[in-house]
């Protein structure tokens, strides 16, 4: 008879012995400010731009859909294309968390079919990051429960302890956000949420998304995401008057290389895509989420072409320049030469 114990006696004393040995993945670094975040892209021949979401992540599908940019089924099919959301994901609507694993997934795929995504931070995403949660409504606080094992604090809404942690240093949201920019500049074109004034204290687009960022890293002096002239906040080109902020467009336009601002954060009571400047002004929050009425609209610019995407069809903003041919007098034929016999 043998003496061995039986094989099942073993296996509790293998299975720790075996996940000592198993290499743990470690874990992800903390974001830093001094990380490089990308903020210029040139050649590209189609961006899409969409304006403020606030949580109705079905109708930022039915607006990707429109453009060309997903699928039925929700994939990426946009190709080389870059997308730019320009902010506000967050508030006012229960399913932003579902906006955000959208924008994050095809993120990725936009990237494996040789395009991009830009989710630019906004008003928002900073006020969630910073613990603002004025406009977070009770379902959108609630889905987020499960993002932290502590129970929320007593007297606190439920999901209070989940936003918090999903909106910190290393929660899954916060930590995505951090590394996203405020200010993108594609082709010949800035994309912000709220606009970039003149005195903002940075002369390229690195220092003046570092100047925003640094409101998300504890330890930095006042930055722009706070401030209430920050890109995300600025309202003076979509409510300025014409003479005195067409100026400060074109200084600040010259001063990045840029055409053309793309912006969100104001939203026209039309509910379309509104052009202001000659076209060098381009304001895209119409709107798009429910509790806003629902104005579905994207903007297109390919080719020299600025076109607003509706569901009932295309409008032309800004046409491409004509080319330019020199006037040159047409010229006598030259006398053949002669020849002889």
């Amino acid at each position: 008879m043998s003496c061995q114990p039986p094989h099942h006696l073993f296996f509790p004393l293998l299975v720790p012995l075996l996940l000592a040995a198993t290499p743990q993945k470690p874990a992800p670094a903390a974001p830093r400010l001094e990380d490089a975040v990308p903020d210029t892209f040139t050649g590209v021949e189609r961006v899409v731009a969409v304006g403020d979401v606030h949580g109705d992540v079905e109708a930022l599908k039915e607006v990707l859909r429109l453009a060309g940019l997903i699928d039925e089924k929700g994939r990426w099919s946009g190709g080389k294309a870059h997308l730019v959301q320009t902010g506000d994901i967050p508030d006012r609507g229960d399913r932003t968390r579902e906006a955000f694993e959208l924008l994050m997934r095809l993120e990725g795929e936009a990237l494996a079919a040789g395009g991009r995504v830009h989710a630019l931070l906004g008003n928002h995403e900073v006020m969630n990051m910073l613990g603002d949660l004025r406009y977070v409504t009770p379902g959108e606080l609630a889905s987020f429960a499960d993002q932290s094992p502590e129970q929320d604090p007593a007297g606190t809404p439920r999901g209070s302890a989940g936003h918090r942690e999903a909106y910190g240093m290393n929660g899954r949201y916060g930590r995505w956000l951090r590394g996203h920019a405020a200010v993108v500049r594609i082709n010949d074109t800035l994309f912000v949420h709220g606009g970039v004034a003149p005195d903002a204290p940075a002369k390229t687009l690195a220092e003046l998304n570092r100047w925003v960022r640094q409101d998300l890293f504890p330890g930095n002096p006042p930055g722009g995401a706070r401030n209430p002239q920050g890109p995300l906040w600025f309202r003076g080109y979509a409510l300025g008057e014409e003479e005195g902020a067409g100026r400060a467009l074109d200084l600040v336009l010259r001063r990045f290389g840029a055409q053309r601002m793309v912006m969100g954060h104001t939203t026209d009571p039309s509910g379309k895509v509104r052009a202001r400047f000659g076209g060098k002004a381009l304001f895209i929050d119409t709107g798009l989420s429910t509790g806003y009425g629902r104005h579905l609209a994207a903007l297109e610019l390919r080719g020299g072409r600025v076109t607003a995407l509706y569901k009932d069809g295309r409008v032309e903003l800004v046409a491409p320049a004509p080319v330019q041919v020199p006037n040159v007098p047409p010229q006598r034929p030259s006398p053949a030469p002669s020849v002889s016999p």
